[in-house]
């Protein structure tokens, strides 16, 4: 399976070794080359400097082949339109975004791209913890 993350910040990078080390065929994309720096010599996917949503970096990424595109950026806005193009230009099956500001929860909603709220995930997570709490 082909697999296109955007963004090589802790996440991004994370996400691409794992994956990789999964056996899944792993793009990253980032325009800051010190970022890519982080996956290692041994990281066995590809690693592409340049602007996430340009058309000739996501086809140098393989794309037109890619199974999932996941945006993993800081940037809410850049998240936004890589997701859009993956999804409305090169069809891309599974298209997932990385929500930093919560206010914007309703943005992504709205352009039907589908997203995962770390704000959210880590307070459902706590306040689990706390229910669950024998005390």
């Amino acid at each position: 399976m082909n697999i296109i993350i955007i963004g090589c910040g802790r996440l991004g990078s994370t996400l691409a070794l794992e994956l990789a080390d999964a056996g899944y065929n792993i793009a990253v994309i980032d325009s800051d080359a010190k970022r890519l720096s982080a996956l290692g010599s041994g990281f066995n996917g590809l690693a592409i400097k340049g602007i996430e949503y340009d058309n000739s970096i996501l086809k140098q990424a393989g794309i037109s082949r890619a199974s999932f595109v996941i945006s993993v950026t800081p940037d809410d806005n850049l998240n936004i339109t890589a997701s859009l193009i993956a999804k409305n230009i090169f069809k891309v099956p599974r298209v997932i975004a990385k929500i930093n500001n919560p206010n914007k929860k309703d943005v992504f909603k709205v352009l039907d791209i589908e997203t995962i709220n770390p704000t959210e995930l880590i307070s459902y997570m706590i306040k689990s913890k706390i229910e669950g709490d024998p005390k």
